[in-house]
């Protein structure tokens, strides 16, 4: 969003890496699923600890870092079933290199308050380009050769025109910024048809023109990067089905940003929808991160906090990402347990998910996701403090970060207190569900 237009421990047990290995040819991996997000400047994933630990990971695409190709590669060397994809920001001119810079001048496609010479319409002072722009493909000058900005774009962010450094193609695509459910631009207005008159970001039909060209830029860059490789996005305004369409099958992972500063439902509301807008690809995701904390908003040692997010995130078929600064990725006990994979339980028979409807309250406001090996436990914000009666006997694990509720001691209730979630283990095996493998991907 406005913020990323600004860009300016303990290691991974072994016996957690082996439970990751295992599932080398799985559809999913074991839950927790765990996502990064490494885009606050450059970062070499070589060095980072933990990062193992993740199943998926976006990392910085500006030109002028170190070779993009090189930092995939020490990711997936940390976890070779690790799926990456670079970062590229849609509209903000001044992120760009000079390269593309000099084009868009060139063509006249930065937003204007006034089509073709009133002043550039920026955000957080960055200049924006027009992706609305040629809706028609008649309506502004084309580029080189002929070709539109979002089709020029595509080629610039798949590296088929101009300087290297925005795609590496030994990642699984490429991950774009601010892809807005609306446009936005400091004014609130900018000449978006190009007729010479600003026009507000929320008039018809300037917004559902604008996810459409977005969703045109989505379509090229595949065309462009080739079918074998993946498209995420910055989703995080994606609040309701009505701000989706357009979107809808497009994308296929994405980063839920800042979640947790919305309240409970709408938090939830938003994660359902968003992993229902996106499709999976070659039998696994789609890949959502889910951003449990952002700029350090929460000390690392809330462990409440973290929790809370964990569990929400659980509910569904998220990655979980404990954002505390964008370059590393913080270790919390809960991530080493092996909760397997989801199964059905008391208030799910189907073994759906939060956004396919199948979880709904299990008990006083609290919800539930079972797994192979454990459950999943949430109190949302506002409930209140809660006491819940398990149906058989489940344990703690024993962790040392918050030992108060990771204590490895055997339970048959349990007490939430208002916006916080836990963990347990079953102290039984449940019903074994395999998981299937996944087709096998072609290379080309």
């Amino acid at each position: 969003m406005e913020r990323r237009l600004l860009i300016s421990g303990l290691l991974a047990i072994a016996a957690f890496a082996q439970i990751h290995a295992a599932v080398a040819q799985s559809n999913s991996p074991p839950f927790p699923h765990l996502g990064g997000y490494l885009i606050a400047g450059q970062v070499d994933p070589g060095t980072v600890a933990n990062i193992g630990l993740l199943d998926v990971l976006i990392i910085s695409g500006y030109e002028g870092y170190s070779s993009l190709a090189t930092n995939v590669a020490h990711a997936k060397a940390a976890n070779p079933n690790m799926k990456v994809t670079t970062y590229v920001i849609l509209n903000g001119i001044q992120t760009y290199s000079t390269y593309a810079w000099e084009a868009i001048n060139a063509y006249n496609w930065g937003l204007r308050s006034s089509y073709p010479s009133g002043g550039p319409e920026t955000i957080s002072g960055v200049d924006l380009v027009n992706y609305l722009q040629s809706r028609l493909s008649t309506s502004a000058s084309p580029g080189p050769s002929g070709l539109t900005v979002r089709q020029w774009f595509a080629e610039y962010f798949a590296g088929k025109t101009g300087p290297g450094g925005l795609f590496a193609s030994n990642s699984d695509g490429i991950y774009i910024d601010n892809f807005l459910s609306s446009p936005r631009t400091a004014s609130g207005s900018g000449d978006w048809l190009e007729t010479g008159t600003a026009v507000s970001n929320t008039s018809d039909p300037i917004p559902q023109d604008f996810r459409n060209a977005e969703a045109d830029v989505a379509t090229q860059l595949r065309t462009q990067m080739g079918s074998q490789y993946m498209v995420w996005v910055n989703s995080a305004d994606w609040y309701s089905a009505s701000l989706v369409q357009g979107f809808s099958g497009v994308v296929n992972g994405g980063v839920f940003e800042e979640a947790m500063n919305l309240s409970w439902s709408n938090m939830m509301a938003a994660y359902a929808t968003q992993m229902n807008a996106m499709v999976p690809f070659n039998g696994g995701g789609p890949y959502l991160i889910f951003e449990g904390m952002y700029g350090g908003s929460q000390p690392n040692n809330n462990y409440q906090y973290m929790r809370y997010g964990l569990t929400s995130c659980l509910l569904d078929n998220g990655y979980y990402y404990w954002d505390a600064d964008g370059k590393t990725v913080v270790w919390f006990d809960e991530y080493g347990v092996n909760l397997g994979a989801a199964i059905a339980g008391p208030n799910n028979p189907t073994n759906g998910t939060y956004s396919s409807g199948g979880l709904t309250v299990w008990q006083k406001g609290v919800y539930r996701r079972d797994f192979q090996n454990g459950i999943a436990l949430v109190n949302p914000r506002g409930n209140g403090t809660q006491a819940v009666t398990l149906e058989t006997t489940y344990k703690h694990f024993s962790g040392t970060q918050d030992p108060s509720v990771n204590n490895g001691q055997s339970v048959t209730s349990v007490t939430l207190s208002d916006g916080d979630g836990v963990i347990l283990l079953r102290t039984t095996p449940a019903q074994q569900q395999p998981i299937p493998d996944a087709p096998a991907l072609t290379v080309q």
